[in-house]
């Protein structure tokens, strides 16, 4: 359990905005762990609210557009170098702000016996995106050393197009 907390205490600093990308290691297995563990959770956000045909694509485009786009920000700014830890964040930050959106987004679908009003459902739903997108944006700021504001630009775009692509799944199935 104590692991388990040495693990996601320095996520959870990210996602409060008292650390950047900078504060993680460097490292190969950590990357594969964030991203194995954001898969996961993404899987289960799209089985519960697509329908199952749908997880491939959206998944390749989340997983895959998160990758190239980091990458290429990066690049056009000249810290290549950071991209590991930057993917670690954006990942590892990515996977809880999922898994605290999960229950409350997927609730309908999870056929829980307790009602909890949509107007709630939406709110919270709402303030968690907010946050993913900030939390997004201050990463993507640190690893680029730019504004706040630079970053929460290129954190907006990528979640409309994340968002834009999952929507034309929705209405398309």
């Amino acid at each position: 359990m104590q692991s388990l907390q040495a693990l996601v205490r320095p996520f959870w600093q990210i996602a409060l905005f008292r650390a950047g990308p900078e504060s993680l290691p460097d490292s190969r297995p950590l990357l594969v762990l964030a991203i194995a563990v954001y898969i996961a959770v993404d899987v289960m956000v799209i089985v519960a609210l697509y329908p199952r045909h749908a997880l491939p694509p959206l998944l390749l485009i989340d997983v895959g557009f998160l990758l190239l786009w980091s990458a290429g920000i990066l690049r056009l700014f000249g810290f290549a170098q950071r991209l590991q830890q930057t993917l670690i964040a954006l990942f590892g930050t990515g996977a809880l702000l999922q898994a605290l959106a999960f229950p409350l987004s997927a609730w309908p679908s999870l056929g829980m016996p307790i009602e909890i009003p949509l107007f709630l459902r939406v709110v919270v739903a709402v303030v968690i995106l907010l946050w993913s997108v900030s939390v997004y944006g201050h990463i993507l700021s640190k690893a680029i050393s730019r504004s706040m504001g630079v970053g929460l630009t290129f954190a907006i775009i990528y979640f409309i197009v994340i968002y834009e692509f999952a929507a034309q799944w929705g209405q398309v199935n």
